[in-house]
């Protein structure tokens, strides 16, 4: 099977997964709509990012097809848990590498590149990819990885935009609303991604996603969070002290160099 192939199958497993698993509540169905939705834009942002890196036709196709695939697993988390947290469930990354094996989407695909999406997938929610992992699975993890967060910071700066949206406990994490932890604004000084275990209020989720900008691989990605104002709109729900402003300044003018660089 070639990786044209290849994504042809995986837009018709994505289809018929979303077929398969049925029998939700009504705000089942909310969330299983925005991960669909989640899904193909990620699929659009990896094609997008892998162009701009000058990627061939075959790797194309296969960035795309990674993108669209890479959170199946949270659709049966949804239907055995009733919720997007793995941290009380199960990491839904493992479990998408679990529904692609059961679905056979990986047989007949050279040995090298099913690797390649399994490594891409297994890690496209992890902290930081393993120290030592080959090119090819270096490249296509960190397409994946630069696509879902931009495409998280999308969907996450439109819910803040809107406050009279009903609250959506996915997003929120039922954490409280108020507080910022000082672990978390030190890691922003020390221009580290903040770990999600230090997130103890809906203020740190906020300073955490606008640490993501951190861990970004391209140029291409800095283009696409700058023209989307991405930490402006993030710093703009934020409280306005000094220490948040601090951290704003410096993520501020750390995106400026990676434009300039």
């Amino acid at each position: 099977m070639n990786i044209q192939e290849f994504d042809t199958r995986c837009r018709t497993l994505f289809d018929s997964f979303l077929t398969f698993y049925s029998g939700w509540n009504a705000g089942q169905l909310r969330n299983v709509e925005i991960k669909r939705q989640h899904s193909l834009r990620v699929s659009a942002l990896c094609e997008k990012l892998a162009v701009a890196l000058g990627l061939g036709p075959e790797e194309v196709a296969l960035a795309r097809a990674i993108g669209l695939v890479h959170d199946l697993g949270r659709f049966p988390q949804l239907m055995k848990y009733n919720t997007f947290n793995d941290a009380v469930s199960v990491d839904h990354a493992a479990l998408t590498i679990e529904e692609l094996e059961r679905g056979n989407l990986l047989q007949g695909l050279d040995p090298g590149v099913a690797q390649t999406v399994k490594t891409a997938v297994l890690f496209h929610n992890k902290l930081a990819l393993p120290a030592h992992l080959p090119e090819q699975e270096r490249l296509f993890s960190q397409i994946l990885r630069d696509a879902d967060k931009l495409d998280i910071l999308e969907v996450i700066t439109d819910y803040y935009q809107n406050r009279d949206r009903e609250p959506n406990h996915t997003l929120t994490w039922e954490l409280p609303a108020k507080g910022i932890s000082e672990k978390v604004l030190q890691m922003l000084r020390e221009e580290k991604p903040v770990e999600r275990e230090w997130v103890k209020t809906q203020e740190d989720i906020k300073l955490m996603q606008l640490s993501w900008v951190y861990d970004l691989n391209f140029k291409a990605s800095y283009r696409i969070l700058g023209q989307n104002r991405y930490v402006d709109k993030i710093f703009s729900v934020l409280p306005k002290r000094d220490e948040v402003y601090e951290v704003y300044r410096q993520v501020r003018i750390y995106v400026e160099n990676k434009f300039m660089n």
